[in-house]
């Protein structure tokens, strides 16, 4: 491990001395052991051996994935960033130096979990067969997860109520998100009307941002009752709207 040996002339005393080579590696980030020498060359002159503690490396993706699960867990206004370091074990300078801080932290988080939870979605909604049977198997997926033991809820819907409505930036990701969902199933509609499946009058973008809405009404209503048949019913009216 290196060293840097600092020697800080002066009548002062030794207390001030470290505080002052504290604050410096604070600063700089770096650990610090300090070892005082007393007297090396007369009662007014000490030393201070610092040990130079390499800060922690950290991936940092693994390290965002753990962030997000986090903020996901507790909410943004709930995480400090004292939490983020403890949870992730990382210096708090370089969380800052890699993110930029708390708000940039939860907004890359959040792109991340739109990024794992779109690939799911994107291929139940590229199967072959019956566009109901697909809608049905999305709808019963998503109870499944509100419903799950260990739910936290869906986080982009978490997000939106609790920081969207405050925050413009956050709330341009809810509606990229939105868009993003509405135009994939808006694509699924358009080939159930192909199909005769639906009503060919039936606007696709209407009812994708009809079942969008609803799939965020049952993430909020799982928080009030984990009966599973209160959801079910919701699905088989939502559904039911498609007949013609």
């Amino acid at each position: 491990m290196p060293y840097l040996h600092v020697e800080l002339a002066g009548p002062y005393p030794v207390k001030a001395k470290r505080e002052l080579m504290t604050r410096l590696c604070n600063l700089y980030a770096i650990g610090i052991e300090a070892h005082t020498i007393e007297g090396l060359t007369d009662r007014s002159r000490y030393a201070l051996m610092l040990t130079m503690v390499r800060t922690k490396q950290f991936d940092k993706h693994t390290a965002l994935d753990e962030a997000m699960e986090l903020f996901w867990q507790r909410g943004y206004h709930a995480t400090s960033i004292q939490d983020l370091v403890d949870h992730l074990g990382v210096n708090r300078q370089s969380l800052y130096d890699t993110y930029g801080g708390k708000e940039q932290l939860f907004l890359a988080a959040l792109e991340r979990y739109r990024e794992i939870q779109a690939a799911p979605v994107r291929r139940l909604l590229e199967r072959d067969g019956p566009v109901r049977e697909i809608l049905r198997d999305l709808f019963r997926s998503f109870v499944d997860a509100v419903l799950s033991e260990d739910s936290k809820g869906c986080f982009m819907v978490n997000t939106a109520t609790e920081v969207a409505g405050n925050n413009e930036v956050v709330a341009q990701v809810c509606a990229a998100n939105a868009r993003q969902f509405e135009a994939a199933l808006a694509g699924l509609l358009v080939r159930a009307q192909q199909a005769g499946e639906i009503s060919a009058g039936r606007s696709p973008l209407k009812l994708a941002r009809f079942l969008i809405n609803t799939l965020n009404g049952l993430a909020v209503t799982a928080k009030a009752t984990r009966d599973r048949k209160v959801l079910n019913d919701v699905v088989d009216v939502a559904l039911a709207t498609l007949d013609p």
